[in-house]
C-alpha cells in the first residue's frame, strides 16, 4: 500500500486484526461474534438503524481508509487508486471476471451508463416492473423519451409467495417488440428476490438486453455473478457493502465492454483494447471513496459473505415472524426462503406509516423507511450484520404498543 508522509497506511494492518479475530465462530446465533462485529460500527449506544436499504453505515476500517488516503492528498502525495486490487476483491466477493468491473457513484449512474450507451429505436420497448427505484427506472424513462421508444410497465405479485411465481409474471410479460428488460435483483419496496438466473435465459434465448438493477444483494446475499448472467449488473456498494457514499458498481458482460457506448468521455473512451475500463476514465474525481471501497470488500472477505448472509437472513427472520404475530400488522413481504431478503415491509391498520416512522424515531431512536413509492404507503425495515437481536425485538415490542394502545396524544 501506498504510504503517508513517509509512514505506512493503518487501515490495512487493522484488517489484519480483525480478520484474525474473526476466523473462528460467526454462526446466525453467535452473539459474542456479532457483538464484535457491531463493535467495528460508529453507531451510537442506543441507536438501532433499521434502514440499511438506503444506506449502509460503513466500519471503522472503511471510515479510517477514506480519512487516510484524504489525508495523504492533502499532504501532496499523489492520489491513485489500485485498480487491480479492487477489481480482484469485488471479484472474488461477486464470483465474477474483475476484467468486467466499473466504478460509477451509485446504481442510479451505473443505469444511467447503460440506457444511453445503447442504440435504441423508435418502436423499441424497454420493459420494466412496478417495484422499481427511481434511481433504475429515470434512466430508461430519458432515454425512451429521447429516442422514441416505448417504456411499459407490468405489476409484481404482492407478496411473491414462490420464485416460480415471479419467473412466471416476468417471462409472461415480454413482448415481441421488448429490446430491453430492466428490473431489480431484489425488489426495495419488499425485498423480493427475483428469479435472475432463470429471467437472463430466457432473455438470452429471445435476444433481449437485460439490464439488472442489483442495488441491493452485494454485502446482504451471496452473489454469483457469472451464474446469474445478464448483460449488466449495477449496484450501490453504499448500502449492504457498507462502502462510503458515492461508491457504484456496474459489471458488463463481455460483449459490452466493446460495444457500449461511453456517457462521459475521456482519454480512451474509443480505445477497445480497454475493455471495461474504458468507462473508469471519468477525468479527476475523489479516488479516496474507491480506497473505502477496496476496505470494505476485504471487511466483508474477512467476516465471510456465507456467514454475513446466514446473520441477516436469521435477523430478518426474527423481525417477520414477530411482526405477524402484532394485530392489524400486513406483511407484504414474502417468507420463502428463496425470495425473502434482509428487507421486511408491512403496514398497520388505521397508522399511517410515515406517522409510525416518527413515533419510532422519537420514542426509540430507530430509524426506518417509508415505501411512498407508487403509493404503496408501507413501512420498510432492514437487517444487517451489526443489528442485535435485542434491537430487532425493540422494534417489535413498539410497533406491537402502537398496534394494541395507538399513538399517545402530543
Amino acid at each position: 500500500m501506498a504510504a503517508l508522509g513517509g509512514g505506512a497506511l493503518l487501515w490495512p494492518k487493522t484488517l489484519e486484526g480483525l480478520a484474525s479475530r474473526l476466523e473462528r465462530g460467526g454462526a446466525p446465533d453467535d452473539e459474542p461474534f456479532w457483538a464484535f462485529v457491531r463493535g467495528q460500527f460508529l453507531i451510537p449506544e442506543g441507536r438501532i438503524y433499521l434502514n440499511n436499504g438506503t444506506l449502509g453505515p460503513s466500519p471503522r476500517v472503511v471510515v479510517d481508509a477514506v480519512n487516510e488516503h484524504t489525508r495523504r492528498v492533502a499532504a501532496t502525495f499523489p492520489p491513485g487508486v489500485a485498480w487491480d486490487d479492487l477489481k480482484q476483491a469485488m471479484g472474488r466477493l461477486l464470483d465474477a471476471d474483475p476484467e468486467g468491473f466499473v466504478f460509477p457513484r451509485n446504481t442510479t449512474e451505473a443505469m444511467s451508463f447503460v440506457a444511453n450507451g445503447l442504440d435504441l429505436r423508435p418502436g423499441d420497448e424497454v420493459l420494466t416492473t412496478d417495484h422499481e427505484h427511481v434511481g433504475g427506472l429515470k434512466p430508461w424513462e430519458l432515454v425512451c423519451t429521447r429516442h422514441h421508444a416505448r417504456l411499459r410497465t407490468f405489476g409484481l405479485p404482492v407478496p411473491a409467495e414462490t420464485s416460480e411465481s415471479l419467473l412466471e409474471t416476468v417471462i409472461g410479460a415480454l413482448g415481441p417488440d421488448t429490446r430491453v428488460l430492466a428490473l431489480s435483483h431484489v425488489t426495495f419496496t419488499t425485498g423480493a428476490r427475483l428469479p435472475v438466473h432463470a429471467i437472463a435465459a430466457e432473455c438470452a434465448r429471445r435476444g433481449i438486453v437485460f439490464a439488472i438493477d442489483g442495488a441491493h444483494p452485494p454485502g446482504m446475499l451471496r452473489v454469483s455473478l457469472r451464474e446469474t448472467g445478464g448483460d449488466f449488473y449495477g449496484s450501490s456498494p453504499h448500502k449492504w457493502l457498507l462502502a462510503p457514499q458515492g461508491t457504484g458498481l456496474l459489471y458488463l458482460a463481455e460483449r459490452w465492454r466493446t460495444e457500449l457506448w461511453p456517457t462521459l468521455a475521456s482519454g480512451g473512451w474509443d480505445d477497445p483494447t480497454l475493455g471495461a475500463h474504458r468507462f473508469n476514465h471519468l477525468g479527476s474525481f475523489d479516488e479516496s471513496r474507491l480506497v473505502g471501497l477496496l476496505a470494505a470488500a476485504q471487511f466483508f472477505e474477512a467476516i465471510g459473505i456465507d456467514r454475513a448472509e446466514a446473520r441477516v437472513l436469521e435477523l430478518r427472520d426474527r423481525l417477520a415472524a414477530g411482526l405477524r404475530e402484532i394485530p392489524d400488522v400486513t406483511v407484504v413481504s414474502s417468507d420463502a426462503r428463496d425470495v425473502a431478503s434482509g428487507m421486511v415491509s408491512f403496514e398497520l391498520a388505521g397508522v399511517e406509516s410515515a406517522t409510525l416512522q416518527g413515533h419510532l424515531a422519537r420514542t426509540a431512536n430507530i430509524r426506518t423507511r417509508v415505501i411512498g413509492e407508487y403509493g404503496y404507503g408501507w413501512m420498510r425495515l432492514s437487517t444487517h450484520i451489526y443489528n442485535l437481536p435485542a434491537e430487532v425485538d425493540r422494534a417489535l415490542e413498539e410497533i406491537d404498543a402502537v398496534a394494541r394502545r395507538g399513538i399517545p396524544a402530543g
